[in-house]
C-alpha cells in the first residue's frame, strides 16, 4: 500500500506538532508548575524557582520562608524573627514561644520582670527606663528631654502687673522678649506647648480674679504670638487668686502675686 507525498508530510508535521507540545519549554523556562516537577521547583513568572510561597519552603523548616529572589531562606536570628530553639537567636535573644507552639519569636524578654532593674521590656528588647516624664518631673534646673534629666540650657521668668490692669508693662516688654529667646533655644517639638498662666492677688472676688487671669494670660500669649510662637505651642489658664507666691496683707506681697507665669511643662 503507497502513501501519496502530502499524506506523509501531513503525518510527519502532527508529528512534529505532538512532540514539541510534549517537550514544552525547556529548563529553567516554564508555563506551568509541571513543567519545574523534575526539579522539585515551581513556575514563577515563567521561571523554574525554588519557592513562589512561604509554604513551599516547609521542609527546610519551621521557620523557613520564601525570599524575594524565590530560594528558600531562613530567619537571621535577629529580635521578632522566627525560631525554634535559642540556638537560632542572635546577641543574647531567646526563642519565645507559647505553651505548646513547635516556634516562637527571638527576644530578650516578654516583660518587665525578665530585664534588669531600672528597664523596662518593649517589643522584646530591654531599654532603659525613662527617668523623667509627666508623673516624674526632674529636679531644679533641669529639664526632661526624651525621657533623660539634662541641665535647663535657660530660664523662664514671670511678667508682673499693676493693680487691677491686664496690659504689659514696659519691664514686662523686656522679660517676654528674653522668655522668647528661652523658648527658641529650647526648640520646641509639634507637641509641646507654652503654659501661659494668669495669676491674681488677693482682693478682690473670686470670678472676677479668675477673668482678670485670664486677660493677663491671654496679654503675654499675644505679645508672645507676634514675636513669633506659633499658636499650636501655646495654652493659656488662669488660676485667678489660687496660686500665691506669699500671703502677706502687703502692698510688696501682692505685686508678686499679679503675675503671668510662663512654663514649659
Amino acid at each position: 500500500m503507497r502513501f501519496g507525498k502530502m499524506t506523509v508530510l501531513a503525518g510527519l508535521g502532527i508529528f512534529a506538532a505532538f512532540a514539541f507540545a510534549a517537550c514544552g519549554p525547556k529548563y529553567p523556562n516554564c508555563d506551568e508548575d509541571k513543567n519545574c516537577k523534575d526539579h522539585n521547583q515551581f513556575c514563577v513568572d515563567k521561571m523554574c524557582r525554588d519557592c513562589a510561597v512561604d509554604a513551599h519552603c516547609k521542609a527546610k523548616g519551621p521557620c523557613a520562608f520564601c525570599g524575594s529572589d524565590y530560594t528558600c531562606q531562613a530567619p537571621t536570628g535577629l529580635l521578632g524573627d522566627c525560631c525554634v530553639s535559642d540556638a537560632n537567636c542572635k546577641d543574647g535573644g531567646k526563642c519565645w514561644k507559647l505553651p505548646g507552639a513547635d516556634r516562637g519569636n527571638c527576644a530578650k524578654c516578654l516583660q518587665a520582670g525578665d530585664c534588669g532593674a531600672n528597664f523596662k521590656c518593649v517589643q522584646g528588647a530591654c531599654v532603659p527606663e525613662a527617668e523623667c516624664g509627666a508623673d516624674k518631673p526632674c529636679a531644679a534646673g533641669q529639664r526632661c528631654d526624651g525621657g533623660k534629666c539634662v541641665a535647663d540650657v535657660c530660664a523662664l521668668n514671670s511678667i508682673y502687673f499693676d493693680f487691677d490692669e491686664s496690659a504689659i508693662r514696659a519691664d514686662a516688654r523686656d522679660t517676654l522678649n528674653q522668655d522668647w529667646q528661652c523658648i527658641q533655644k529650647r526648640k520646641l517639638g509639634p507637641k509641646e506647648v507654652v503654659s501661659i498662666e494668669g495669676n491674681c492677688d488677693e482682693r478682690g472676688a473670686d470670678e472676677y480674679n479668675m477673668a482678670l487671669g485670664t486677660r493677663r494670660a491671654e496679654a503675654a500669649k499675644k505679645f508672645l504670638l507676634n514675636l513669633g510662637l506659633k499658636k499650636g505651642n501655646a495654652k493659656t489658664i488662669s488660676y485667678g487668686e489660687e496660686r500665691p507666691v506669699c500671703n502677706d496683707q502687703s502692698e510688696s506681697c501682692w505685686s508678686r502675686n499679679r503675675r503671668t507665669d510662663i512654663k514649659i511643662p
